[in-house]
């Protein structure tokens, strides 16, 4: 039930990311100041890619713990980019929380 619930608010939280990410005109800003403009297709890319697979990994669990185990890399990166730039603490919470739930399916699906 824990892997259901964690997986369904991964995979929301990456449908949107994801899609902002490729089609949204913040990000683009956002990537340019990271210094990796090039990397946004990319990025948003895998996000939904990964958001597919925590929800195929309710099905099948090693595609599911794949999915989990990049989204939480990719998030910590993440987390790591923002700390170069300075940012205030506040604009590394949606980093630091998907990293902490994705890392918490991982187990999920792990124990299941």
């Amino acid at each position: 039930m824990l892997a259901v619930a964690l997986s369904l608010a991964s995979a929301a939280a990456f449908l949107y990311y994801g899609g902002e990410t490729l089609f949204g005109a913040p990000p683009r800003g956002e990537y340019e100041r990271y210094g990796m403009p090039r990397l946004r297709v990319l990025a948003g890319s895998l996000q939904l890619l990964g958001a597919a697979g925590v929800l195929i990994g309710l099905a099948f669990t090693p595609i599911g713990v794949a999915a989990a185990v990049g989204l939480t890399l990719m998030m910590l990166l993440g987390l790591l980019v923002r700390y170069r730039l300075h940012d205030a603490p506040r604009l590394m919470v949606p980093a630091g929380t998907l990293a902490l739930l994705n890392a918490t399916l991982v187990i999920a699906f792990l124990v299941r």
